[in-house]
């Protein structure tokens, strides 16, 4: 059946503007990208290690931690690798590393809108769907986060989106390109196990539910992206031959080898504290009505594949990225992120199952598929406006700009990780050293003589901590062995050069806005006692 030339000229249209959104969007949010969310220290630690592996290569460990016991690797070798041409072009800044991320939501946004064409043959419904998509906090926020999450949520779309695509005249082609594309996810970051779950999902509904996928299509690519996986763990063997035991022992700090048991239990206390904007150094952003959406959402596609198995399609992929999570056990804020997408997509199936079986509700529906995602758009649009209007101010800028003036350029310093923009990753230790002068048998003052440290760039956060304890040690380890020595250190053989009041000072994210916490700038005695 030939389409209608009026059809025709929709459909290109359409996709014009979607690429015109898609524009406007990352210019938009290039305005604010410096400005929200908060900087994490995630993002300094992660991009300095990229200037590390810039000027000594790809076995190269993070120049700030020397205590911290860190050992090389090739799990996110292909991340630093994409961030090379950002900092090689922008310096070791935060626009140019956020940068990065900006793109990667960009095209993740591109194959949300190609996938709902697949699914529902509707290009306007399915820019809709992406304009929802792209106004939640949460993707925003993920967006403009310079860690590896929302790459490998472009990745799990774009996967999603060739599977479906290709699955009526599916090859043994389609398998190599699918399981090269998932596997080589595992040099982005290790919650491509997620990615992986997710694809296989969909790979199972297809194989089990609509027959368009056969038991070797599922081996073939199980293998393929097994394979790709194996060789980033190679590579990290040839790196460090004692690999397998340091990652297994940076696991473990990090929750991942909890029992079974306990790892099950952790999802509903996760969503919980998501629900009610709980955390400890990540921002958590609003996002109780989306939440409450996805569970509807999730519920009326168990009770309408009942009597219509195709939806599914997408509760399947969801379930078995949650599995992963579980699975995991480590339970970030930041991961929540890969659900989002997945939701959306169960709210449009949703809200498209009786249009689509031409029932009597069909009419309504009709219109339900258009006003309902339209309303939950201006909706979404006015909580993230409202999320990310207190974070408009150049509240870091200054940190930054303060520190710098204190600070001579070159100078060796002590420091949180958040303040690397401003001090060069290669010149600053950071205090989750201090956790292991014991283990090191060096006192305070000792590690700041062999370092050679100039300055000491003291936040208010270390005083609250240790007097908090052991609440907070998960930000820094123990501060109670070091703690008085270091005061006295800074008393007795520092200067202090300047004060300045910063939420940066406080990294606690439920206290951060809730007093005005300061910074201390201390330089060190040229002759040490």
């Amino acid at each position: 059946m030939r389409t209608p030339a009026g059809g025709r000229d929709m459909k290109r249209h359409s996709c014009k503007l979607i690429y015109i959104y898609l524009a406007l969007y990352f210019i938009i949010n290039l305005l604010f990208l410096g400005r929200f969310p908060f900087v994490h220290s995630d993002e300094s630690w992660l991009s300095g290690l990229t200037c590390a592996i810039m000027d000594e290569g790809p076995a190269a460990t993070e120049p700030f931690f020397d205590l911290m016991p860190r050992h090389p690797h090739a799990i996110k070798l292909l991340f630093h690798l994409l961030q090379v041409p950002f900092i090689a072009l922008g310096g070791y800044a935060l626009i140019p590393v956020r940068l990065l991320s900006l793109m990667a939501g960009t095209v993740a946004l591109y194959f949300m809108y190609r996938l709902s064409i697949t699914l529902t043959g509707s290009t306007g419904r399915a820019l809709l769907m992406t304009a929802l998509l792209s106004v939640d906090v949460q993707f925003v926020y993920a967006a403009h986060f310079a860690r590896q999450e929302i790459l490998l949520v472009a990745v799990m779309l774009a996967a999603l989106d060739f599977l479906y695509r290709n699955a009526n005249g599916w090859r043994a082609a389609h398998d190599r390109m699918l399981g090269l594309l998932v596997g080589l996810s595992a040099g982005i970051h290790p919650n491509a196990l997620l990615v992986a779950l997710a694809v296989g999902g969909a790979c199972l509904y297809l194989w089990a539910v609509e027959r368009k996928l056969r038991p070797r299509n599922l081996l073939r690519l199980g293998a393929i992206s097994a394979a790709c996986a194996a060789l980033f763990a190679g590579a990290s063997l040839l790196m460090d031959p004692n690999f397998t035991r340091h990652y297994i022992a940076y696991g473990s700090e990090l929750g991942v080898s909890r029992s079974l048991g306990d790892k099950l239990t952790g999802l509903l206390p996760y969503y919980r504290k998501l629900f009610r904007g709980i955390s400890v150094t990540y921002y958590t952003p609003p996002i109780r009505i989306a939440l409450i959406m996805f569970g509807i959402a999730a519920a009326a596609s168990l009770v309408v594949s009942v009597f219509r198995r195709q939806a599914l399609r997408f509760l399947v992929p969801a379930l078995a990225l949650h599995a992963g999570i579980m699975l995991i056990g480590r339970y970030s804020q930041p991961a929540v992120v890969f659900t989002f997408p997945l939701g959306y997509l169960l709210i449009q199936d949703i809200l498209s199952q009786p249009v689509r079986d031409g029932s009597r509700a069909a009419p309504a529906a009709a219109l339900a598929v258009w006003a309902l995602p339209a309303i939950l758009c201006g909706a979404m649009l006015v909580n993230t406006a409202l999320a990310v209007r207190p974070y408009l101010g150049d509240e870091y800028d200054r940190y930054e700009a303060a520190i710098s003036q204190a600070v001579p350029d070159g100078a060796r310093s002590l420091a949180n990780l958040n303040a690397a923009f401003a001090l060069g990753a290669e010149n600053m230790l950071d205090y989750r050293n201090l956790s292991y002068l014991d283990a090191a048998g060096e006192s305070f003052r000792e590690y700041i003589s062999r370092n050679g440290i100039q300055y000491i760039v003291y936040p208010e956060e270390m005083d609250f901590i240790y007097e908090n304890r052991p609440v907070w040690n998960i930000l820094y380890g123990n501060v109670y062995p070091y703690y008085q020595s270091m005061r006295e250190f800074l008393s007795e053989s520092c200067d202090m050069v300047a004060q300045f009041e910063s939420p940066y000072a406080m990294r606690i994210v439920r206290y951060a806005r809730d007093d005005d916490w300061s910074v201390r700038v201390y330089r060190v005695s040229e002759a040490l006692p």
